[in-house]
Protein backbone atom coordinates (compact mmCIF):
# COMPACT_ATOMS: atom_id res chain seq x y z
CA UNK A 1 0.00 0.00 0.00
CA UNK A 2 2.81 2.39 0.35
CA UNK A 3 4.41 2.13 -2.80
CA UNK A 4 0.55 3.07 -3.84
CA UNK A 5 0.97 6.01 -2.07
CA UNK A 6 4.07 7.13 -3.74
CA UNK A 7 2.40 6.69 -7.46
CA UNK A 8 -0.37 9.16 -6.00
CA UNK A 9 2.71 11.56 -4.21
CA UNK A 10 5.10 11.34 -7.57
CA UNK A 11 1.50 12.73 -9.23
CA UNK A 12 1.12 16.00 -7.17
CA UNK A 13 2.88 18.94 -8.88
CA UNK A 14 5.43 20.13 -6.23
CA UNK A 15 6.30 16.99 -4.47
CA UNK A 16 6.65 15.06 -7.75
CA UNK A 17 9.36 12.32 -8.06
CA UNK A 18 12.14 14.20 -6.72
CA UNK A 19 9.94 14.13 -3.29
CA UNK A 20 8.29 10.98 -3.68
CA UNK A 21 11.90 9.08 -3.59
CA UNK A 22 12.64 10.71 -0.09
CA UNK A 23 9.97 9.70 0.95
CA UNK A 24 10.41 6.56 0.03
CA UNK A 25 13.58 5.99 1.13
CA UNK A 26 12.89 7.77 4.77
CA UNK A 27 9.77 5.03 5.19
CA UNK A 28 12.66 2.11 4.58
CA UNK A 29 10.90 0.48 1.84
CA UNK A 30 12.78 -1.64 -1.14
CA UNK A 31 14.49 1.04 -3.16
CA UNK A 32 13.86 -0.54 -6.33
CA UNK A 33 9.91 -0.21 -5.82
CA UNK A 34 10.33 3.37 -4.82
CA UNK A 35 12.25 4.38 -7.85
CA UNK A 36 9.84 2.27 -10.24
CA UNK A 37 6.61 3.47 -8.54
CA UNK A 38 7.82 6.71 -8.57
CA UNK A 39 8.82 6.88 -12.10
CA UNK A 40 5.65 5.24 -13.10
CA UNK A 41 2.87 7.97 -10.98
CA UNK A 42 5.37 10.95 -12.59
CA UNK A 43 5.55 9.72 -15.63
CA UNK A 44 1.84 8.14 -16.19
CA UNK A 45 0.72 12.23 -14.98
CA UNK A 46 2.02 13.55 -18.11
CA UNK A 47 -0.79 11.85 -20.38
CA UNK A 48 -3.64 13.56 -18.94
CA UNK A 49 -1.56 17.12 -18.03
CA UNK A 50 -1.13 16.91 -22.45
CA UNK A 51 -4.53 16.60 -23.16
CA UNK A 52 -5.87 19.04 -20.62
CA UNK A 53 -3.16 21.97 -21.19
CA UNK A 54 -3.99 20.97 -25.48
CA UNK A 55 -7.34 21.40 -24.81
CA UNK A 56 -7.18 24.34 -23.00
CA UNK A 57 -5.06 26.29 -25.35
CA UNK A 58 -7.29 25.64 -28.16
CA UNK A 59 -9.95 26.74 -25.85
CA UNK A 60 -8.25 30.15 -25.40
CA UNK A 61 -7.50 31.06 -29.04
CA UNK A 62 -10.87 31.21 -29.61
CA UNK A 63 -11.50 33.78 -27.12
CA UNK A 64 -11.16 37.17 -27.61
CA UNK A 65 -9.11 38.55 -24.33
CA UNK A 66 -6.51 35.46 -24.68
CA UNK A 67 -6.64 35.33 -28.66
CA UNK A 68 -3.80 37.82 -29.36
CA UNK A 69 -1.41 36.35 -26.52
CA UNK A 70 -1.96 32.84 -28.06
CA UNK A 71 -1.80 33.60 -31.34
CA UNK A 72 1.87 35.62 -30.79
CA UNK A 73 2.84 32.36 -29.12
CA UNK A 74 1.92 30.47 -31.76
CA UNK A 75 3.49 32.63 -34.15
CA UNK A 76 6.95 32.37 -32.23
CA UNK A 77 6.29 28.53 -32.19
CA UNK A 78 5.97 28.04 -36.42
CA UNK A 79 8.61 30.49 -36.62
CA UNK A 80 11.13 28.15 -35.12
CA UNK A 81 9.45 24.72 -35.55
CA UNK A 82 12.04 23.13 -37.30
CA UNK A 83 14.75 23.90 -34.71
CA UNK A 84 12.45 23.06 -31.94
CA UNK A 85 11.14 19.80 -33.06
CA UNK A 86 14.11 18.35 -33.85
CA UNK A 87 15.63 19.13 -30.44
CA UNK A 88 12.27 18.53 -28.26
CA UNK A 89 12.36 15.42 -26.96
CA UNK A 90 15.87 15.41 -25.80
CA UNK A 91 15.07 19.01 -24.33
CA UNK A 92 12.42 17.52 -22.55
CA UNK A 93 15.05 15.08 -20.83
CA UNK A 94 17.20 17.29 -20.11
CA UNK A 95 14.24 19.74 -18.97
CA UNK A 96 13.25 17.21 -16.81
CA UNK A 97 16.23 15.18 -15.92
CA UNK A 98 18.06 18.26 -14.03
CA UNK A 99 16.57 17.92 -10.65
CA UNK A 100 15.93 21.71 -10.53
CA UNK A 101 12.84 23.07 -8.99
CA UNK A 102 9.38 23.51 -11.53
CA UNK A 103 11.10 21.61 -13.93
CA UNK A 104 9.33 18.41 -13.26
CA UNK A 105 6.84 16.26 -15.39
CA UNK A 106 3.69 18.87 -14.88
CA UNK A 107 6.34 21.66 -16.56
CA UNK A 108 7.84 19.86 -19.26
CA UNK A 109 4.00 18.59 -20.24
CA UNK A 110 3.18 21.94 -20.63
CA UNK A 111 6.16 22.77 -22.95
CA UNK A 112 5.14 20.05 -24.82
CA UNK A 113 1.76 20.78 -25.02
CA UNK A 114 3.11 24.65 -26.43
CA UNK A 115 5.44 22.65 -29.09
CA UNK A 116 2.48 20.50 -30.49
CA UNK A 117 4.50 17.41 -29.86
CA UNK A 118 3.03 14.03 -30.63
CA UNK A 119 1.93 12.38 -27.17
CA UNK A 120 4.04 9.45 -27.77
CA UNK A 121 7.12 11.76 -27.88
CA UNK A 122 6.46 13.92 -25.10
CA UNK A 123 5.65 11.00 -23.01
CA UNK A 124 9.14 9.14 -24.47
CA UNK A 125 10.96 12.65 -23.42
CA UNK A 126 9.02 13.25 -19.90
CA UNK A 127 9.74 8.83 -18.99
CA UNK A 128 14.05 9.29 -19.58
CA UNK A 129 13.90 12.80 -18.11
CA UNK A 130 12.54 11.34 -14.92
CA UNK A 131 14.74 8.43 -15.06
CA UNK A 132 17.81 10.00 -15.10
CA UNK A 133 16.41 12.65 -12.53
CA UNK A 134 15.44 9.71 -10.03
CA UNK A 135 19.05 8.13 -10.54
CA UNK A 136 20.27 11.96 -9.30
CA UNK A 137 17.88 12.17 -6.59
CA UNK A 138 19.22 8.26 -5.49
CA UNK A 139 22.86 9.19 -5.49
CA UNK A 140 22.30 12.26 -3.48
CA UNK A 141 19.64 10.39 -0.96
CA UNK A 142 22.27 7.39 -0.59
CA UNK A 143 24.89 9.21 -0.23
CA UNK A 144 26.95 7.96 -2.99
CA UNK A 145 29.38 10.67 -4.46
Amino acid sequence: MEYVNLVFFSMIPIIELRGAIPIGISLNLNPLLVYLSCLIGSTFIGIPIILTFRYILNYLKLKGYFCVFTNSIENKIHSRARKLKSLSVIGLILFVGIPLPTTGAWSAAGIASLLEMRLKDAILGIFLGNALSGLIIFIVSYHIF
